[in-house]
């Protein structure tokens, strides 16, 4: 361990700092390129697109009715058949996903269909709305020569809460030569902002930042949609610091029996307590979370009030295996060195990549402060 550890300070005072901002371009964190194809031209374009952005691919499969090869008629099946989309009557497709946890960005790819997005594709979107919500979205679009407006719009309408992210691609008979150069430009020009995933937050306080875990419940989860937040928390009893919130949090108060520093809690429905001491008491709590390493916050938080930030923290996952283990810093130090930044090496959520997420990666492996 301690020759590891000796390699390991070698590493990182060789190393240079690079830098990297809360958006990402598609190469840089999970993509998923969704695609429909007729004649297979969207095809192509789907895999020159994740070519550029290390992606994986899906494919919509049809009911396998349209008229085939491609003529008025197959335009007339589908324009009929639009008409009972319209009217809620969706077609069968052979294709499904259960959730979109695994990726970060979803890049949708279809061909234009009688001025609007194509059949199989919107109805894929509409089997997954719900899914869909809250994800980041780009579009790429191919057709002959007509203008690509209907498609934005239809995924809009059928996506209203997900982000569409960028300009659509558009390809046409006349660029198609162009595929793959007008992909190369256009994926990294897309900026994906990646949210955390994680019961992890930060605990900033005195000008030390601690790691802390927010409870599994509805009060750690409902504290989670409330950050960041800077508040000027009161002094209490030589053991704690207090704010009282505008608004109530979900409840469920029991009294702990023991206090232990470090831990965040609930009293009534809006006050968040920040206790710095161990001790016992008969008050009653909702827990919020803890502190995973207290050493310190005694020191950090001083005799008087203080001002204190929460924020949101990458759960220290780098490689995404769900493990945080010696991997994870191995990863971190390779992606440091080599420039190739992505979303999950910014542990210490700063918005930056560097060594200083290494170290921060350690302490917390270590059990450090």
């Amino acid at each position: 361990m301690k020759r590891f550890l000796l390699f390991l300070t070698c590493v990182l005072l060789m190393s240079q700092f690079h830098s990297a901002a809360y958006t990402f371009p598609p190469s840089q964190v999970r993509c998923l390129v969704v695609y429909y194809t007729y004649s297979g031209v969207t095809r192509t374009l789907a895999q020159a697109i994740a070519d550029n952005c290390d992606g994986e691919l899906l494919e919509v499969v049809d009911h396998g009715n349209y008229p085939r090869p491609e003529s008025q008629t197959t335009y007339t099946f589908a324009n009929n058949e639009r008409s009972q989309m319209d009217a809620g009557n969706w077609p069968e497709i052979n294709t499904s996903v259960d959730d979109f946890d695994d990726w970060d960005f979803v890049i949708i790819c279809t061909p234009l269909w009688n001025g609007k997005m194509a059949n199989p594709m919107l109805t894929f979107l509409h089997n997954h709305a719900e899914k869909l919500d809250g994800k980041q979205v780009a579009l790429a679009v191919t057709s002959y020569s007509s203008g690509h407006s209907g498609v934005p719009a239809d995924a809009r309408n059928t996506l209203p809460n997900s982000t569409f992210v960028g300009n659509t691609l558009h390809i046409t008979y006349s660029n198609r030569p162009r595929m793959a150069e007008m992909a190369s430009e256009w994926v990294p020009g897309l900026e994906v902002e990646v949210t955390p995933n994680t019961n992890k937050i930060h605990v900033i306080v005195g000008g030390q930042t601690f790691m802390a875990t927010l409870a599994d419940n509805a009060t750690g989860n409902f504290f989670k949609t409330m950050l960041p937040m800077t508040i000027d928390m009161d002094e209490l009893n030589g053991n704690e610091k207090y704010y009282y919130l505008n608004e109530s949090l979900p409840s469920a108060p029991v009294n702990p029996g023991t206090i232990y520093a470090g831990d965040i809690m609930l009293y009534g429905n809006s006050c968040v307590v920040l206790f710095y001491q161990t001790f016992n008491t008969g008050y009653s709590y909702t827990r919020i979370g803890s502190l995973d390493y207290p050493t310190g916050l005694a020191e950090a938080v001083g005799p008087d009030n203080a001002m204190v930030t929460f924020e949101l923290a990458y759960a220290c996952d780098v490689n995404c295996d769900n493990e945080v283990d010696i991997n994870d810093v191995t990863d971190l130090i390779a992606m440091v060195l080599s420039g190739q930044i992505s979303a999950y090496g910014d542990v210490d959520i700063n918005g930056v990549v560097d060594i200083n997420d290494v170290t921060c990666l350690i302490n917390v492996l270590l059990g450090v402060k």
